[in-house]
């Protein structure tokens, strides 16, 4: 990865800091079906929240650091960053939504995950990544123990989705020496 002004450089992908233009997008995606459903949120979101989101990730206090991700022609294809980031325990949680879903399956959920794991431990200098993921999202269970995250404890039946209870997997990366 290539740092150039505000932008960095991928394979094939780049990260961007998200503007105010991006707003409208960010509802779309995460109020869509394919993503909601794998998404904390369970309510449909709308402009004034997403904007009220925004001006949060904007403020000097907080403990979220997000991106716009973008092909090579600069269109948005994603959104991804670093919550409840911890600076005296040097800990975080991951979060990555592609939002175009004919993206899906081509390996772009796995240059997004490592970019955010090599931006968290080199540049905030983190000790521990962590993930918490559905346990009817089997995709992003394995994308997660491809790089290494270690499956930690499994919070059972603690979301309630689409009439029936479901387990929660966090996991977690530590920085190697």
């Amino acid at each position: 990865m290539k740092f150039h002004n505000d932008l960095v450089i991928g394979k094939r992908i780049d990260f961007r800091k998200i503007v105010d233009a991006d707003l409208k997008l960010l509802v779309k995606w995460r109020n869509s079906k394919g993503i909601r459903e794998y998404n904390n949120q369970f309510i449909l979101l709308n402009a004034f929240q997403q904007k009220k989101w925004f001006d949060q990730i904007n403020t000097k206090k907080s403990d979220r650091v997000m991106f716009i991700v973008t092909n090579k022609k600069n269109k948005p294809i994603g959104v991804c960053g670093l919550i409840h980031i911890d600076r005296i325990n040097k800990n975080a949680d991951v979060a990555i939504i592609l939002g175009e879903q004919k993206l899906h399956g081509k390996g772009l959920g796995s240059e997004i995950l490592e970019w955010l794991i090599e931006y968290g431990f080199n540049q905030l200098g983190l000790h521990r990544i962590g993930a918490e993921i559905f346990s009817y999202n089997k995709i992003s269970s394995r994308l997660f123990e491809k790089l290494a995250f270690k499956h930690e404890i499994t919070l059972r039946e603690a979301l309630w989705r689409n009439g029936k209870w479901w387990d929660i997997y966090a996991y977690s990366l530590l920085k190697t020496k």
